[in-house]
């Protein structure tokens, strides 16, 4: 009798026991869901930010202190002490905008979650970096053979290149031999995309020395380190790389108007009629974003279930 009481009992206890957890497990997941949401650009009311940055030498572009989106810890983690530019931006001491200067990132931004760069910039590389909260947006400009692929022609990216070596594109000049092969595009190893298409813009500026040549490149792919590679591919050497443009977005743009010289670090939001113009791009929401692409998808499961069925 008391061994039945106790198999009852501890059925019993066993029920309450898992329905409890059930309960725990759920309210863990509901909470980890929101955030993961807020984290991946879904927080409610946000829609797509760019930040126009210029980016210093020394600073990475990397999410590696930037996993958990804290401002309450901006401190170097990585193991040379390096930040990061997102951790550069974030700390608001570059924004030019002395009216919200005693304001927040997110109250000045309104990104509440994980933001991208528009294609990376080695440590060593300056200049013009494109920072969003939008991942369609990144995709649309960095990806050649996206769905956007008609405008990847536009958003060019332009940079000027301290190269080794004295170059021109003379034709008649022995010095032009190696920039003429560029422009028609070269390979740069099987492992980095092979072939690049040839440079939508190619042109000496100048000469600082008899052993080096300033060099304005334009190109509008996005293969890893690519103007880099490009120079390496005949045998010149990058000695210094700055970009200057991503499609009609320019560092002058960080200047508003000023003659003053725009320092490294600074950055500013972009307007929507500047995202529009400058990268071809409708600023829009991106909860309902997702939403839209993931009813698309399950749309697209449908339709290829009913063909296999056929």
């Amino acid at each position: 009798m008391s061994l039945n009481m106790s198999s009852r009992d501890s059925k019993r206890s066993h029920r309450e026991f898992n329905t409890s957890s059930k309960r725990r497990n759920h309210s863990e997941f509901s909470s980890l869901k929101k955030k993961n949401d807020a984290f991946n650009g879904q927080h409610k009311g946000e829609e797509t930010v760019v930040i126009l940055y210029y980016k210093p030498k020394g600073v990475i572009t990397s999410h590696s202190n930037q996993d958990s989106v804290s401002l309450n810890n901006l401190q170097p983690q990585e193991q040379d002490g390096r930040i990061t530019v997102y951790q550069d931006v974030m700390s608001m001491k570059g924004f030019i905008n002395a009216e919200n200067l005693n304001k927040s990132f997110s109250q000045v931004t309104g990104i509440h979650s994980k933001f991208h760069a528009i294609g990376r910039l080695d440590v060593d590389t300056t200049g013009l970096l494109l920072l969003t909260n939008d991942g369609g947006l990144v995709h649309h400009v960095t990806n050649p053979n996206s769905a956007t692929a008609l405008d990847q022609g536009k958003i060019v990216k332009v940079y000027d290149a301290l190269i080794m070596g004295y170059h021109t594109l003379d034709p008649e000049l022995e010095t032009s031999t190696k920039l003429l092969q560029l422009s028609k595009g070269v390979d740069i190893g099987k492992k980095y995309g092979g072939m690049t298409l040839p440079p939508n813009e190619l042109q000496v500026l100048n000469h600082p020395s008899s052993k080096t040549t300033l060099v304005r490149i334009a190109i509008s792919e996005g293969k890893n380190r690519q103007v880099r590679r490009m120079f390496h591919a005949i045998g010149s050497g990058v000695i210094q790389l700055h970009r200057r443009q991503v499609g009609n977005i320019d560092l002058d743009m960080l200047a508003m108007g000023s003659e003053d010289q725009v320092a490294e670090g600074s950055w500013r939001l972009l307007t929507k009629k500047e995202i529009m113009n400058g990268l071809n791009w409708k600023v829009r929401p991106l909860v309902d974003a997702k939403k839209q692409t993931s009813k698309s998808n399950s749309n697209n499961r449908k339709s290829g279930n009913k063909r296999r069925r056929r």
